[in-house]
């Protein structure tokens, strides 16, 4: 009798411990509410932490420029071309590797153009001010309460952008290299974040559900 009531409560506890780890599971597999997530930090770039804020102007760009592409494909169900494949990679992984591969892009570039006294001028905080205008005002409320992010955030990060970029041209021209070489995919690029480091936190990115924040797949 002892002997089986010790096995029952070994049992008992191994089932207890066993859902408990379960659920665990399940739970950090489970998609992130991204509006509810923005602090958790995604990536770590040079040191400095890239969060679901910081990635937030990239990923609804990204996620609007397929979408666009999704429309033309098929206007009556535009979830059929989110579905496809492009060089064996679905493109809502294709579009998701973009957006963080730009965010990752544009911090390293500028916090090179911070080190070198990079500003826009007149001219270019112009262009600038018409972009983050077109930008925000072409999101829908939903998709604004669906990134969580004030217009403040998104214009911050376009303008890291648009410094980033500028930089690029200056180390292109003093490199004797194209613009597009440090672009995302270039081959200056790429030898230049051999300088870098940097590292995609799973647990939040993979929970990122691209393709499901400012558009519905």
């Amino acid at each position: 009798m002892k002997q089986t009531r010790r096995f029952v409560v070994i049992l008992i506890i191994f089932v207890v411990v066993a859902g408990a780890v379960s659920l665990r599971s399940a739970e950090e597999k489970e998609d992130l509410v991204f509006a509810e997530s923005l602090d958790k930090t995604a990536a770590v770039v040079d040191g400095k932490a890239l969060t679901l804020s910081d990635l937030a102007f990239y990923i609804a760009y990204e996620e609007g420029e397929i979408e666009k592409k999704a429309y033309i494909y098929n206007m009556e169900d535009t979830g059929e071309y989110w579905k496809l494949f492009n060089h064996y990679v679905f493109l809502r992984k294709e579009g998701k590797d973009a957006a963080m591969d730009m965010a990752v892009h544009d911090a390293i570039f500028y916090e090179l153009a911070l080190a070198e006294g990079i500003v826009l001028d007149e001219e270019e905080e112009r262009r600038l001010a018409n972009a983050q205008y077109d930008f925000w005002s072409d999101l829908e409320e939903e998709q604004r309460e669906a990134l969580g992010v004030s217009e403040d955030v998104i214009k911050e990060s376009m303008r890291r952008l648009a410094v980033a970029e500028k930089y690029q041209y200056v180390l292109a021209a003093m490199e004797g290299k194209s613009f597009a070489s440090y672009s995302v995919d270039g081959s200056a690029y790429e030898e230049l974040l051999t300088e870098h480091t940097f590292e995609i936190e799973e647990d939040v990115w993979s929970r990122t559900r691209f393709g499901g924040i400012t558009v519905n797949h």
